[in-house]
Parts: C-alpha cells; sequence; structure tokens
C-alpha cells in the first residue's frame, strides 16, 4: 500500500517531484519529467505486484526502488546536504536528513527482502494481510509526522 500511496502521490504532486527529482536526485530538468513517471510508474508497480500472485518480482522491485533511495540520502548525507528536501515525507514538513531516512530505507528495503524470500509460494493477499498492510501503512504516516516535530530543547530527534 505504501508504494501505491507513493508512487500516486509523486504524479499528483509532480511539481515538488520534479523539483525533488532535480535537486536531491540530481537529474537535468529535460529529463525529470520522464524520471517522474518513471518512479512513480515503478512504485505503482511494485505495489501492484505485491498484492498479485507475482509477490516476488514486486518485493524485488520494491527493494531495489527502496535501496536506490537509500543511496541518495546517503550520497546527499556525505555531500553535506542534509537539508534538501529528499521527497521522503507525503506532507509538505521537511526535515534535515539524518538517522531516520536512512533507517527507514534500510528497514523497507529489508522487508522487501523479507517478502521476496518468503514468497516461493505465490497467493492473492488475504483480508488479514490487507488489514495488516493498512495498520502498517496508518503507523508509517504517523511516524513520519512525528518525527517532523521539532526536538525539544534543540536537541536532535534522530
Amino acid at each position: 500500500m505504501l508504494l501505491v500511496v507513493t508512487g500516486l502521490h509523486k504524479l499528483i504532486q509532480r511539481e515538488r517531484t520534479l523539483a525533488v527529482v532535480q535537486d536531491f536526485a540530481g537529474v537535468t530538468p529535460r529529463l525529470a519529467p520522464l524520471a517522474v513517471l518513471a518512479v512513480g510508474a515503478t512504485e505503482l508497480s511494485a505495489g501492484a505486484l505485491l498484492w498479485s500472485a507475482d509477490r516476488t518480482a514486486g518485493a524485488v522491485l520494491a527493494g531495489v526502488l527502496w535501496s536506490g533511495y537509500l543511496v541518495l540520502i546517503l550520497r546527499a548525507i556525505a555531500q553535506g546536504r542534509r537539508d534538501v528536501d529528499c521527497g521522503c515525507t507525503l506532507g509538505a514538513s521537511r526535515r534535515p536528513l539524518g538517522l531516520y531516512p536512512v533507517a527507514r530505507n534500510v528497514v523497507l528495503a529489508g522487508m522487501a527482502l523479507a517478502v521476496a524470500l518468503s514468497s516461493s509460494v505465490p497467493v492473492a493477499p488475504r483480508a488479514t494481510e490487507i488489514l495488516a498492510a493498512c495498520t502498517l501503512l496508518a503507523l508509517y504516516g504517523a511516524l513520519d509526522q512525528v518525527m517532523a516535530l521539532a526536538a525539544p530543547r534543540g536537541g536532535e530527534l534522530l
């Protein structure tokens, strides 16, 4: 569900995503619209595949996406560009890049790997899996909002 939501978000919030693709990922303005379309379509495809009988392909695609985002985040941190908008949030909130976005992408890529390794028998999702996915998406959104809060007394949250 997260991949479907973020894929749609990239296509709906096209102007912000164009800016992120250019500033954060370093894609030229000429190629940025194609990159936005490709990334949004890839996220939608991975999400759809995870809900289909071919969960392994969806999980591998999701793992590649989240690993790619992780590389871009680590590159920005290494370049001293912690204040760049990585497009990591669904809302307008921005926070400096640090441990939280790195850990989030490591966990998401790890979850994708776990799904890929456990998907030897293709099955359609059951109602409990759909409810679990909705719950995880809600928790993901809540954690994202908590991490957007300012740290107390000027300290760093993560």
